[in-house]
């Protein structure tokens, strides 16, 4: 059996693999990538918790220059000038300057400001569910789950209005998730960085608006510029770029795997119909059963010793949080979908020092769009029996969610 990012009918079900492996190969040697695949909880929590494994701090050579300049040379600078600021971004960076950048991050994830969030959160989705009730379907991830998040990350969390929106935000996103993926192909990796220049000059337009005052400074970005010296220009712009990416993308695919277990599993979904308050498990649940963020790559920064097993400084290894949160050692009956399994400690937002930081801001999110689809829409049902995933593994979630619905006579619902 075969771990193969590239293939869509792995990415639409990487389980059977991850058991094999998990069972057989725990530890699995890629030669061909010289990485390392990691599917059992307490390998990954070992790796995810130790100083002994980080990001790789190799630099790469800087673009070759010289007598033949011109368009390729431009090409290579840019590419260069990406690859740094991405070695930037706070997932990718190690302590100290981790702990650093984390700790101003944070400031916009504070519990106050996420509770604030409530009933804003609560009328969007509201105001997306209205907008599908006369005709009695709805593509839960293009009509209400993209939508929602990207209106929340750029508008709440980035500051970011609805008319300087780009028209590219969508495809750069897609891209960026090829750019981050494991085994990327040469095409996806130039699709990528094209989606990061795209990026790189938004946001530093964006970032020389509010330094001018002819933005609001209300947010993350303007948050940060307040900092001055404690983060650099360079890490400023990196880490809105990461912010943009990361911070609805994966909440969007959070919400379609909810959704799409609560309605493969009709008797998981009466439950919660019947009794609203299971939310918070279910969606816990859902985090567990099919994670949107499949696996984090680490780099031993020194030769480790793991479950006898050497990894040699330099080496990576793949941590499957996927497959970890179907370990039958950490989860009875893990293949099981159970909105009220307690406790559930699953690994889906990361362990240790890089758990992720949006956390509170995804959970509420996805709790209010997925208990209100589950209280508005009665007689809720998947509208195909053939769903497609997206190209990205580590970044995992579908393309389209078709569902269908009993549209009421009169009234939106709620």
């Amino acid at each position: 059996m075969q771990f193969d990012p590239r293939s869509p009918k792995f990415r639409a079900n990487p389980y059977p693999i991850y058991r094999y492996l998990r069972t057989h190969q725990p530890i699995h040697y890629r030669a061909e990538r010289r990485d390392w695949i990691l599917t059992r909880y307490a390998d990954i929590t070992e790796v995810l918790k130790s100083l002994d494994f980080g990001r790789s701090e190799l630099k790469q050579a800087p673009p070759a220059t010289g007598a033949n300049s011109g368009l390729i040379d431009r090409l290579l600078s840019i590419r260069h000038e990406s690859d740094q600021l991405m070695k930037l971004w706070l997932v990718l960076t190690n302590p100290p300057d981790h702990t650093r950048i984390r700790r101003l991050l944070q400031k916009a994830f504070t519990p106050s400001r996420i509770n604030a969030l409530q009933a804003s959160i609560q009328a969007k989705v509201d105001g997306y569910i209205d907008r599908t009730m006369e005709r009695g379907k709805m593509d839960i991830i293009g009509d209400l789950a993209y939508p929602l998040m990207l209106e929340l990350n750029c508008s709440e969390i980035l500051g970011i209005p609805r008319q300087t929106w780009h028209r590219n935000f969508r495809q750069w996103t897609e891209n960026m998730a090829l750019l981050a993926d494991m085994d990327i192909t040469p095409i996806a990796y130039e699709r990528g960085m094209m989606a990061f220049v795209g990026l790189a000059e938004f946001f530093r337009n964006r970032i020389a608006e509010c330094r001018a005052g002819s933005a609001p400074m209300d947010n993350l970005i303007g948050m940060l510029i307040r900092e001055g010296d404690r983060l650099s220009k360079e890490e400023l712009l990196a880490n809105c770029i990461m912010m943009f990416t990361v911070g609805h993308s994966s909440t969007v695919n959070l919400i379609g795997i909810a959704m799409l277990a609560l309605l493969n599993h009709p008797e998981q979904l009466r439950l919660l119909i019947e009794d609203p308050d299971l939310i918070d498990l279910a969606v816990s649940e859902a985090l567990r059963y099919d994670s949107p963020v499949q696996g984090v790559s680490r780099t031993a920064l020194c030769d480790v010793e793991l479950s006898d097993t050497r990894i040699h400084q330099g080496e990576k290894v793949i941590c499957v949080l996927a497959a970890a949160n179907r370990d039958p050692a950490r989860f009875p009956e893990p293949d099981k979908f159970d909105i009220r399994r307690q406790p559930n400690p699953h690994l889906s937002f990361g362990y240790g020092i890089h758990t992720c930081i949006g956390r509170p801001l995804s959970l509420l999110a996805a709790k209010i769009a997925v208990g209100t689809l589950v209280r508005r829409l009665p007689g809720l049902a998947l509208a195909t029996d053939s769903l497609e995933w997206e190209d990205s593994f580590l970044g995992h979630g579908l393309k389209a969610l078709p569902v269908v619905f009993q549209s009421p006579v009169t009234g939106s619902g709620h």
